[in-house]
């Protein structure tokens, strides 16, 4: 398959390249991470709460359309305040008293479970909150490389479904369990990005019983492997990938851990163009 949107690329070029396309890829996300916005997102994120199942249920029951809920305080850090008269996402906290044995003078902490109060952003006015924007891609470039990892797929036993629509800001997915990669319907440039994206899950074994590594780690090495592939072809995805990958790699730990998949995915000649679409 020629590849008419590259044609001087090449499996020799490609193994050249990949060190500077990957030096490319940390260089952008740490001057992404060093920044005040980013600091200043970690600071709010930080303020919302991973709750438990049962909580969860709880405010879905109270605010079916709850998107970030947090306490009353927690709300005033974030220069918002919950507007007079709103009523209150009731959750399970556990809460603390310390006693003192008065023989011994020992103390002792001891733990139950009480009733918080807690309140979605609609509920709230105020300064907007920090955000590290993802935008969708744009432009129709990228059509022959998507026919070509639809080839990849295939042949993989994948079956790539394209839909009109997926949950919140959601661009695609994998399943292993049904080998299938759904693509939201988007600009031809961002669903190829997608469909690379979901191949990096499956070459990297994300979702199978041996792999245990942390989602943050799985979309750093998904993401990763897409903007590789794409730079590979002369297209470009950093202004999309770059803060993707920023966010889920809040831990500069984790990018570092990524890296030896990525390059175990990417180190051998890949090249795309003859039709050899081993991987994506």
């Amino acid at each position: 398959m020629p590849n008419r949107e590259h044609p001087d690329s090449s499996s020799a070029d490609y193994s050249r390249r990949q060190p500077d396309v990957l030096a490319r890829l940390e260089h952008a996300v740490g001057q992404i991470q060093d920044s005040e916005t980013f600091r200043c997102y970690l600071d709010v994120q930080a303020r919302f709460h991973r709750y438990s199942p049962n909580n969860a249920a709880l405010i879905l029951l109270q605010r079916p359309a709850a998107t970030r809920v947090a306490g009353y305080n927690d709300w005033l850090k974030m220069h918002r305040y919950v507007r007079r008269g709103e009523k209150s996402i009731k959750i399970i906290v556990p809460m603390f008293k310390t006693t003192r044995d008065e023989e011994s003078g020992d103390e002792r902490r001891q733990v139950f479970f009480g009733v918080g109060n807690t309140f979605d952003i609609s509920q709230t006015d105020g300064e907007p909150l920090p955000e590290v924007d993802v935008p969708v891609l744009q432009g129709e470039a990228g059509a022959q490389l998507y026919t070509g990892l639809t080839g990849v797929a295939s042949r993989e036993g994948l079956q790539v479904e394209r839909v009109p629509e997926l949950a919140g800001e959601m661009m695609g997915f994998y399943e292993r369990g049904s080998q299938r990669i759904v693509v939201r319907l988007a600009a031809q440039l961002q669903m190829t990005k997608t469909l690379a994206h979901e191949l990096g899950h499956h070459f990297a074994g994300h979702g199978s019983p041996e792999d245990q590594s942390p989602r943050a780690e799985q979309e750093t090495v998904a993401e990763s492997v897409a903007y590789v592939v794409l730079a590979h072809h002369g297209l470009h995805s950093g202004v999309r990938s770059f803060p993707y990958i920023a966010t889920w790699s809040q831990d500069r730990k984790v990018l570092q851990q990524a890296m030896s998949t990525i390059r175990s995915l990417l180190v051998p000649a890949r090249d795309l163009r003859e039709g050899r679409q081993e991987v994506p």
